[in-house]
């Protein structure tokens, strides 16, 4: 096992010395597919908010089942965001985008910007016995992208636990593929923890072989975090960071490295070298990150024609099996409800009430390191 450090960006005046790279792990862009259940599950644990969503979840009767949202940023978008905040820490930035089931992001990122520092990534989801992971799937040959996630692609659709072995070791016959289990405790909608915890067991049983490393993630709370670094100590594998940005607060959780290209990161990671910086936004209360997070899917970017409003975002698929966008569903009415609720989400997630969110907010007992 090599060496292993989590480094705490509000601990120290200059976390980045003795380091010349950073890489970002785990973010997300405009081609990732996400439940709107994310929004009520999470905007329930804000006050005023709550009760809002509570409403009309019991008086509108809105089947969030047959709803999705995608992330507002565009892959050179997510990219330059990633980039400016490891450059503002004076390191050469490294960036691995990673959407849900998809790789289109990194492919064309990859057209403009040096493939060496962008290698084409993506988050696979994985059901198993009743649970579902999520595997982060780094640097993925370029010329077999496709035929990759294709393999993916039909495991997930109809998913063999028997057979996950077997695409995994053929991954992880090329050196420079990095294969990590994402926020190893996180429970996908719907997935009960007596039905999560004997799948973890099993499937760190079956292939534990195959996993270079476990990820702490910019978006979960340092207890669930603090497990994983127990959880990768048991395994004997590195921790490695994922900032998991949906919106455009950048990564939370970087990667600091002397490596000079991502194929030699990956080969620090399998000898088992791991440094990782939280960033001082993983420190600001959780509650207000979601918030926050929310007014950045929630506004307007006239800087993305055809996008521009979270209703070109927002998408729903109708009795007839068509999706369609709400902007397309409702011909640009929306209804006054949603209009509010999406202005009154955007107001308390405004700068101006910030300081004042945080100093409630913290005043919850939430855990930091």
């Amino acid at each position: 096992m090599g060496e292993n450090k989590v480094k705490f960006a509000w601990r120290e005046s200059r976390p980045a010395d003795g380091f010349h790279s950073a890489v970002c792990l785990h973010g997300h862009t405009m081609h990732s597919v996400e439940c709107l259940s994310f929004l009520p599950r999470h905007l329930h644990h804000v006050p005023g908010i709550s009760q809002v969503v509570g409403y009309y979840e019991r008086a509108r009767s809105v089947d969030f089942a047959r709803a999705w949202w995608t992330p507002p940023l565009t892959p050179a978008s997510a990219l330059r965001l990633e980039r400016e905040q490891i450059a503002a820490l004076g390191l050469r930035p490294m960036v691995s985008l990673t959407d849900h089931d998809d790789i289109e992001g990194g492919l064309a990122v990859g057209v403009t910007a040096d493939p060496a520092d962008t290698p084409v990534s993506v988050e696979w989801t994985v059901p198993y016995e009743r649970s579902i992971f999520h595997l982060g799937v780094h640097n993925i040959p370029r010329n077999a992208a496709r035929e990759w996630m294709n393999a993916m692609a039909e495991y997930t659709k109809d998913p063999r636990d028997a057979m996950l072995p077997a695409i995994l070791d053929e991954f992880a016959r090329v050196p420079d593929v990095l294969i990590v289990l994402n926020h190893p405790f996180w429970l996908e909608e719907g997935v009960t923890e007596d039905d999560h915890k004997p799948a973890l067991e099993r499937i760190l049983r079956e292939c534990i072989g195959w996993f270079d490393a476990f990820e702490l993630n910019g978006t979960r709370r340092w207890k669930e975090n603090a497990d994983t670094i127990k959880l990768a100590q048991t395994y004997e594998r590195p921790a490695i960071s994922g900032g998991d940005r949906h919106a455009c607060e950048p990564s939370a959780c970087i990667n600091l490295t002397n490596a000079g290209s991502f194929a030699e990161f990956v080969s620090e990671i399998h000898a088992g070298r791991s440094s990782i910086l939280l960033m001082t936004q993983y420190r600001e209360p959780m509650a207000q990150r979601i918030l926050e997070a929310s007014r950045d899917i929630l506004r307007t970017y006239p800087e993305y024609p055809g996008r521009e409003r979270w209703a070109d975002r927002i998408f729903y698929r109708g009795e007839d099996g068509v999706a369609k966008s709400v902007a397309e569903i409702w011909q640009g009415r929306e209804p006054r409800w949603l209009t509010s609720a999406a202005a009154a989400i955007q107001f308390l997630g405004g700068s101006r009430l910030r300081p004042a969110l945080r100093l409630f907010l913290s005043e919850r007992g939430e855990l930091h390191p």
